[in-house]
């Protein structure tokens, strides 16, 4: 930690002062000194304002060429006089500007680059200027653009599950819980961020599964590997989803109504002074659904006897909120960006079953709130060729378990019997947990160029996490409340990478060390019934080599080496305190992971084809339960697999996307380690874990139907997931196992805009031929569903 802090602050100042001194030998100093006016270029979008990273931008009277940074800016060194600045970038006409510096004053010069279609296509997995930034690196990642989904209905886990080698289950409707894998690692092995902060620093109220597409720009997908500027101990990847930027006035306001009684609202706006730079943001949501869709199940007859029936969900209604405020300055000589944000979240869900959906439950439910601050800081060139970002945040999270009911509920939503002894559905004798959590997320990101091509990247994010509150239950009983005893988990992981571009940029690396550690303090439950106290302080080291190799235009070519851990989470150590039990004891996964890539890309059409590895060891596995399961460490599991993706743009108006992945992932327990329960299921295949699934989607868009500026816009997409067993292959007969059916599920749309985008209606139907969706054993997701969606969109002309 010391040794990081000395390369941010000391060190690399030296290192940079000799790069430049290097490079400016022979250069008499009066006139390095006369040329030392500070010229700033920034190049935006001219449609949505937004920056555009990964230009290159030229100083014509030089020579001298620079990639704009994340917020589209680059700044030379220049002399006195007529500057000339050519600007480039693939998928956008090229600009010419020209500015007038005078001697010891900073010159600022801002371009708008116009796209050179206006067309938007299909899903972009790669956004035009993402994929150009993406490309200078040598990061196994996808970029997801979410800009063209703001006027259709579709969620952000659907959306992201169009991803090739991503899957998203969740346990049902609107709200239900949304496990993310990647890759064949699922879980918390993969870490999902917000604008590069830990997603659960915010509470559930804002997970994947409930975030409005609208409030957000893009979500890139790190595979295997992550970037040390997240400063994750994410074991197979992450997830980062980034909000919208941007640099203008405007006002997005959306209203959904959906089948299951479902709305959802959404509101988001800017307001900009341009000439102080201060502005103030704001966005919120409302999300709420009765989830009242109709799903087979078991209900028990007047004679006492199991018949499979279809009924609807009785007690399965969602609601949850956000409102989210910040005020700042941006782009000002001391700033990129400095601001204030605060919000408050909530959740309030009703439980209708158990996990495998065996028993339903009529009464219990879960409510949580949360409110939290932050302050962010960021500046380029904040001394010579040294950026900086900072953020520090605290979150408030209250949570409540009401599980009192001693009623026994059919599927048909009757009162069936009473209980004599026990007073509750979940747990045994009845519930009213109230947790309260407090959460610290600290960060420091720092990048120092070393001269042409080279740069340091330095990050360190800090957490810490407390939770404790009482059971007014387990009070009455007279018994002891392990709740009151606080759980506390602290949690530390840093990184250092040098990155390196020769060539002429066609080749590219980067080496990483990064270091993890956390303290644990608390109390878990065992099977016995018996609380159990566990500490812990632990700590690893990781390493990670990244290549890339441009060799043509159209080709890439990417080859990554991670050897990463994975810390366990405050979930995972001591439960969520309703259908998942504590495990103090847990430790944290290590894992081995490898990915090549080759993508190959010309103005119509684009392919890619990537393969993957990884050796885990110690892996946290939730295995299936009737009632409630706990986190465990399964010894060791390997994942081999690959996928492959195609897009087919023939014409600017109709678009073609496919993609598919194959994972295998099988446990590598020795068959020889004494006292491993699980050592006779060596090299047999993960259960309940999808091996093969991809996406089909066809868009068609034309501009100027009906009217000048308006737009029709139809889209086709499916998704196919093959069957998959619940419990181990090798136990049982196939005809008798527990299966998670294949299934394909399609759904179709169509949106009107008029007036430029500025109004959009969409219709659409999902789940169109209603087909038997699951995601999880006998757990029934949504059939055939009606969507209608408004969107306005207002901006402010400068």
């Amino acid at each position: 930690m010391i040794l990081l802090l000395l390369l941010l602050t000391g060190w690399l100042g030296p290192v940079a002062a000799v790069a430049q001194a290097g490079s400016g030998a022979g250069t008499p100093p009066a006139v390095r000194a006369a040329c030392a006016s500070v010229l700033t270029v920034r190049v935006t979008d001219h449609e949505t304002g937004q920056p555009l990273p990964g230009a290159t931008v030229r100083l014509l009277e030089t020579g001298e060429a620079l990639a704009a940074d994340a917020a589209g800016n680059c700044r030379f060194q220049a002399c006195p006089g007529t500057c000339q600045v050519e600007v480039r970038l693939v998928g956008y006409r090229a600009e010419t500007g020209r500015v007038q510096l005078r001697a010891g004053q900073p010159g600022r010069l801002e371009l708008a680059l116009r796209a050179t279609a206006q067309e938007l296509t299909a899903v972009q997995v790669e956004g035009q200027s993402e994929a150009t930034t993406l490309q200078r690196s040598a990061q196994a990642v996808a970029v997801l653009d979410l800009r063209p989904y703001y006027g259709q209905a579709f969620g952000l886990t659907e959306l992201v599950n169009r991803v090739p080698g991503v899957r998203i289950r969740q346990d049902g409707g609107l709200g239900s819980n949304a496990n993310l894998s990647l890759n064949g690692l699922g879980g918390k092995q993969v870490r999902v961020f917000l604008d590069g902060i830990p997603l659960e620093f915010y509470g559930r109220g804002l997970g994947l599964n409930v975030l409005p597409v609208s409030l957000l720009e893009r979500v890139e997908v790190y595979r295997g590997v992550t970037p040390v500027s997240l400063g994750a101990d994410a074991l197979g990847g992450a997830l980062n989803v980034i909000t919208r930027r941007e640099q203008f006035s405007y006002l997005d306001a959306s209203y959904e109504l959906s089948a299951f009684n479902t709305h959802k609202a959404a509101l988001n706006g800017r307001y900009v002074l341009p000439a102080s730079g201060f502005y103030v943001a704001g966005n919120g949501f409302y999300n709420r659904a009765d989830n009242d869709y109709q799903v087979q199940a078991e209900v028990i007859s007047p004679v006492g006897t199991p018949e499979k029936q279809t009924v609807r969900r009785f007690h399965d209604q969602f609601s949850s909120y956000l409102g989210r405020a910040e005020i700042g300055w941006q782009d000002r000589p001391w700033a990129d960006k400095l601001a204030l944000t605060v919000f408050g979240a909530g959740v309030d869900k009703q439980l209708q079953h158990n996990v495998q959906m065996l028993q339903a439950y009529g009464a219990a439910r879960y409510a949580e709130t949360s409110a939290g601050a932050a302050l962010s800081y960021q500046k380029t060139a904040l001394r010579p060729g040294l950026d900086v970002r900072a953020y520090a945040g605290y979150t408030r999270v209250a949570g409540a378990l009401t599980d009192t009911s001693r009623n026994i509920y059919n599927w048909d939503g009757r009162i069936t019997e009473r209980r004599r002894v026990s007073s509750g559905e979940i747990v045994g004798i009845g519930s009213l947990l109230a947790l309260t959590s407090h959460t610290g997320v600290a960060r420091l990101n720092a990048t120092q160029a070393l001269g042409a091509g080279r740069r340091l990247v330095a990050n360190v994010l800090g957490s810490s996490f407390r939770r404790a509150g009482d059971d007014a239950i387990i009070a009455a009983r007279q018994e002891r409340d392990y709740a009151r005893d606080a759980t506390t988990l602290r949690k530390l992981v840093a990184g250092l990478a040098y990155e390196h571009d020769w060539a002429g940029g066609r080749w590219g690396s980067s080496t990483a060390v990064k270091y993890f550690g956390y303290q644990s303090d608390g109390f878990g439950k065992q099977d016995s019934g018996l609380y159990l106290e566990t500490r812990q302080a632990r700590q690893w080291l990781g390493a990670n080599q990244l290549l890339r190799w441009q060799p043509a235009p159209a080709w890439v070519l990417k080859g990554s080496y991670e050897y990463a851990a994975r810390l366990p989470d405050e979930y995972e150590l001591f439960g969520d305190g309703v259908l998942v039990r504590a495990n103090p004891a847990l430790k944290a996964e290590t894992s081995h992971n490898a990915n090549l890539e080759v993508r190959y890309a010309r103005p119509t059409w684009s392919a890619e084809v990537g393969g993957f590895l990884r050796a885990a060891d110690n892996v946290i596995y939730q295995p299936p339960s009737i009632r409630d399961t706990q986190n465990q460490n399964l010894l060791k599991a390997r994942t081999l697999g690959a996928e492959a993706a195609v897009r087919y743009a023939p014409v600017p108006a109709l678009s073609l996307t496919l993609n598919a992945t194959y994972q295998d992932v099988r446990s590598r327990t020795p068959l020889g380690q004494s006292g491993a329960a699980d050592a006779r299921y060596f090299n047999a295949r993960m259960p309940n874990l999808p091996y093969f699934f991809g996406n089909a989607e066809v868009q068609l868009s034309r501009a100027n139907v009906g009217g000048a500026d308006r737009r029709l816009s139809a889209w086709y997409q499916a998704s196919y997931v093959q069957a998959f067993y619940l419990y181990w292959a090798t136990d049982g007969f196939a005809a008798t196992k527990a299966t998670i059916p294949s299934q394909l599920v399609q759904h179709l749309g169509l949106s009107y805009a008029l007036a430029g985008e500025r109004l959009t209606l969409s219709a659409e139907v999902h789940n169109l031929a209603d087909a038997p969706a699951y995601d999880n054993f006998n757990v029934q997701r949504p059939g055939r569903s009606g969507h209608l969606k408004l969107r306005a969109f207002l901006r402010k002309n400068s």
